[in-house]
């Protein structure tokens, strides 16, 4: 990419980021559009490319950047491992309710860029570090795992009530992005206060 993107004013970087990242996060790489991605950046695509070069060039930049901040966002929730199992994911949803502030489909795009990844398409070949590549999926996970756990939940079923909270957390994202009501809370506060409710429901169910 070119560096001189980061000379752009904070504001219009993270249009550009928004718009680029909201496209892939709703089509996949195959089928999103650069003339969707500089419609929803308000740019022109002459710019888009001289930033990023290419389409594959604008998602491997997304891939890394929204790996970078999603991991620094997750340090609280690191320096807690080991701690409890429900604790833990209170970390994890001001983690990604700090994400969602100010990048709503960042974990959506993340999510669908991992899978993409793991198909493993002979015609997608995405340059990225390796050592990037699915980390933000894996940390999560790990601390979940090595998080402490009531006497009766093993970790397989640790694993599995992750997997579920996982689809749960995808799926209230997407709902809350396709939102139309205006008059509502935004988003990441709504989606902290609903999926702390979750949580808190798991709590008293004693699981």
């Amino acid at each position: 990419m070119n560096e001189r993107f980061f000379d752009l004013k904070k504001d219009r970087q993270d249009r550009i980021i928004n718009g680029a990242m909201r496209i892939f996060a709703q089509n996949g790489y195959r089928h999103a559009s650069t003339d969707e991605m500089v419609a929803a950046a308000s740019i022109s695509k002459g710019l888009l490319f001289h930033y990023f070069k290419s389409k594959k060039g604008t998602w491997e930049f997304l891939y890394e950047y929204s790996t970078r901040y999603m991991l620094l966002e997750l340090r609280e929730a690191g320096r807690r491992r080991g701690c409890d199992f429900f604790e833990m994911y209170r970390q994890l949803v001001r983690a990604d309710a700090a994400v969602l502030q100010k990048y709503p489909y960042m974990p959506l795009f993340l999510r669908r860029a991992d899978e993409e990844l793991a198909a493993g398409d002979p015609k997608f070949k995405p340059e990225i570090p390796e050592d990037l590549a699915g980390a933000v999926a894996d940390l999560r996970l790990d601390l979940v795992i090595e998080a402490q756990r009531p006497p009766f939940l093993s970790e397989q079923d640790a694993r599995r009530i992750s997997q579920m909270l996982e689809y749960t957390r995808f799926g209230l994202m997407q709902e809350l992005v396709e939102r139309k009501d205006e008059n509502a809370k935004p988003g990441h506060e709504q989606y902290a206060e609903r999926f702390s409710e979750y949580l808190q429901t798991l709590r008293k169910m004693n699981i």
